[in-house]
């Protein structure tokens, strides 16, 4: 007898099937919205080597984007590189790529102003590292979230910092 109690009205309650139905089409009809929010939260990756080449990808986990990074970077030279040896990861926001001879200066940042003060943070504790043999600087790209991409031309400048024109 204690079996079938499980199964009458009066312990289950027919109130509680359709609550448990609406339940179930809710999060049904809540799927496609979590996937929409996934997109937005992609993982972008930047990678920049000594000799200058770079590698960006954009993919749903960081692995798959440091993957593709490291895979982008490689191919642009036939020489081994060290593709990978610094590389930054952000969702949201952007990054900024420096080269000061073969040392790389790579920061993220929320915004443009964000991210050259940090960089300039950088290159001065460089400076005051290396002293006045610190090889003078150049932008390499910048690159946001969403993918969009700008390089910039070489523009050497006496005391280390350029502030080269977008390409």
């Amino acid at each position: 007898m204690p079996c079938r109690s499980w199964f009458r009205r009066s312990v289950a309650g027919l109130t509680t099937v359709p609550r448990i139905l609406m339940a179930c089409f809710a999060v049904l009809l809540a799927a496609p919205g979590l996937s929409a929010a996934d997109e937005e939260t992609d993982w972008t990756v930047l990678t920049v080597a000594r000799n200058g080449n770079w590698g960006i990808a954009r993919a749903r986990t960081r692995s798959e984007a440091i993957a593709g990074a490291l895979d982008r970077c490689q191919a642009m030279t036939a020489d081994e590189s060290d593709c990978g040896g610094e590389l930054v990861a952000f969702r949201t926001g952007l990054a900024l790529a420096l080269m000061c001879g073969d040392h790389r200066v790579i920061v993220t940042a929320n915004d443009s102003d964000e991210a050259d003060s940090s960089a300039l943070e950088r290159l001065l504790a460089l400076r005051e590292l290396y002293g006045p043999d610190f090889p003078a600087c150049r932008h390499l790209l910048r690159i946001d979230s969403y993918g969009a991409l700008t390089t910039f031309k070489a523009r050497r400048v006496e005391g280390g910092y350029s502030l080269a024109a977008p390409e």
